[in-house]
């Protein structure tokens, strides 16, 4: 049968939601899965629920690796003993045991250091890891998640190392930025409004305020939308949410309209998809007259 897909990634895309459903399967394996994105398209969401689904009993622990030093990315990573060096009061087991029996999600695994990289990919190939200034290896039994918004594919070899790639790549999954994903713009804000307030069922919008949601380009993805909607809901108190109170980084002009080409006719046939069939509501989210939907209905030859 087919795999319910995690909560957070309820998608009507068919292609995205049979890769999601690949990596739902791998999710019980070892195997490494690489995850790539823009910036907000919910990478480190997706990780977790990949995690959850696991059944590994050790926890998830997220490492952004361009957040730690170069210096201390090491020491970091695999722990060091007391003495190590100066500072080192205590042993510290460092962040891949710590994901002992659980996750290790590594995102932006470009930005690893290429002196780093040589340890780490002994680390995956002997399950096992030296703390600094130990001379013994510690067993370990991590699962693998990483995550980049690059095209790793297409970088400078001298950026991430082939061998440490190809260890890392066992599935891919790659998510696809908001403005591509416009079918899922109304499930994604049903359940990013059961995120932010205590009410979405009482959460409205005006037809200028829907409108400019469903044509906002979201360079940010996700995390744009999911601050967008947070702030408006606290804007607009008791009334509808207008257009006022949205912070959009673009807008579409209130005309918006669709035209005679077929990347046009699929956008609103999401929308009747997304709304199943209901021509009044498709209108009042683009904020045209009932009749104006169904000559483009006819004029493009779908049946809701």
């Amino acid at each position: 049968g087919r795999t319910a897909a995690p909560p957070d990634f309820v998608t009507l895309a068919a292609t995205l939601a049979h890769t999601l459903e690949g990596a739902l399967r791998i999710a019980t394996t070892n195997v490494s899965i690489l995850i790539g994105g823009e910036s907000g398209t919910g990478k480190e969401v997706l990780a977790r629920a990949l995690h959850r689904r696991s059944g590994r009993k050790g926890d998830f622990i997220a490492v952004n690796c361009g957040a730690i030093p170069h210096t201390l990315v090491e020491s970091e990573l695999f722990g060091y003993k007391k003495g190590a060096f100066s500072g080192a009061d205590s042993d510290q087991p460092g962040l891949v045991r710590s994901a002992h029996q659980g996750t290790l999600f590594l995102d932006e695994i470009g930005d690893l250091p290429l002196s780093s990289q040589a340890p780490f990919l002994r680390v995956l190939q002997e399950r096992e890891v030296r703390p600094v200034g130990s001379t013994r290896s510690v067993p370990v039994d991590i699962r693998l998640i990483c995550a980049s918004h690059r095209d790793l594919d297409r970088e400078d070899s001298a950026r991430l190392r082939r061998d440490l790639f190809a260890r890392i790549a066992g599935f891919r999954v790659d998510l696809p930025p908001l403005r591509e994903r416009r079918e899922d713009l109304g499930v994604l804000i049903a359940a990013l409004l059961r995120r932010v307030c205590a009410a979405p069922e009482k959460v409205a919008f005006d037809i200028d305020a829907a409108r400019a949601l469903v044509f906002a380009d979201w360079p940010l993805n996700i995390r744009e939308l999911e601050n967008c909607l947070a702030a408006a809901v606290v804007l607009a108190g008791e009334d509808p949410i207008s257009l006022a109170h949205l912070s959009l980084s673009s807008r579409a002009p209130a005309t918006a309209d669709f035209g005679d080409n077929q990347q046009q006719r699929e956008a609103l046939r999401e929308l009747l998809v997304e709304h199943k069939g209901n021509i009044s509501a498709v209108a009042r989210v683009l904020g045209k007259d009932r009749k104006q939907i169904q000559r483009w209905v006819k004029r493009y030859d779908l049946k809701p």
